[in-house]
C-alpha cells in the first residue's frame, strides 16, 4: 500500500520516500526557466548574459568564502571529533545509499537551520549545534534532521536551484521540503507534511 505523497511500494527503498512529483515539478521549473531566461536575454539583447556571466562568478567567490569559513570555524564532524553522531552520520548516508559528505557542526546562536551544499563536485553538510543538542535524548529525531540534508544532496537540489529561475514555479520552492524530509530515514515519530 503506498503512503499518500510518496513513491509506490516495491521500488527502491530510498526513491519510496521521495516526493513522488518532485520529478514532475522539476520539469515545470525547468521549462518555465528556460522562458523566463530566454525572455531575458532576448528582452535585454543578450546585456543579460554578461550580467549573469558577473553574478555566477561573484557567486563562486561567495561559496568559496562560505567553505573557507567553514573549514576554518566550524568543527568538523569525524571519528576524532564528534564520533558519536559521525557514526550516525555514517548510518544515515548508507541507508540512502550514498557516500558520506564532509560534515561540520557550527554554533547555532538560535539558529535552527542546517543546509547542505555541493562545492567543485565535494558535498558539505553543516548542521547547528544548538539544534543537535535539543535532539540528544531523541535519535530518531537527529536521524530526521540528518536525513532531510543528506536528502538535498541524494535529490542534487543543490544543482537545480543554480540553474532554476528563482521562484519560477512557487511549488518548487516546497521542493526541498518535501523531498528532503522524506528522505528521513523513516523515523518512527508522526510526520506532518
Amino acid at each position: 500500500m503506498a503512503r499518500r505523497g510518496c513513491a509506490k511500494t516495491g521500488e527502491n527503498p530510498v526513491n519510496e520516500l521521495v516526493y513522488r512529483n518532485e520529478a514532475t515539478l522539476r520539469v515545470i521549473a525547468l521549462v518555465l526557466s528556460v522562458v523566463i531566461w530566454l525572455v531575458l536575454i532576448l528582452g535585454t539583447l543578450g546585456i543579460a548574459l554578461l550580467y549573469l556571466l558577473v553574478f555566477a562568478l561573484f557567486a563562486l567567490v561567495a561559496h568559496s568564502a562560505l567553505i573557507a569559513h567553514l573549514r576554518g570555524n566550524a568543527i568538523p564532524i569525524n571519528a576524532r571529533q564528534f564520533p558519536d553522531l559521525h557514526a550516525r552520520l555514517q548510518q544515515c548516508a548508507a541507508k540512502l545509499g550514498m557516500s558520506v559528505p564532509e560534515a561540520y557542526l557550527v554554533n547555532g546562536n538560535g539558529v535552527l537551520n542546517a543546509f547542505a551544499t555541493k562545492f567543485l563536485g565535494r558535498s558539505f553538510v553543516v548542521l547547528l549545534s544548538d539544534v543537535v543538542d535539543s535532539m540528544e535524548d531523541r535519535p530518531d529525531a537527529l536521524n530526521f534532521y540528518i536525513g532531510h540534508e543528506l536528502g538535498h544532496l541524494r535529490q542534487n537540489h543543490q544543482t537545480w536551484s543554480t540553474v532554476l529561475a528563482p521562484r519560477a514555479v512557487p511549488a518548487t520552492d516546497r521542493r526541498g521540503l518535501l523531498a528532503g524530509a522524506r528522505v528521513h530515514l523513516r523515523s518512527p515519530w508522526p510526520r506532518r507534511l
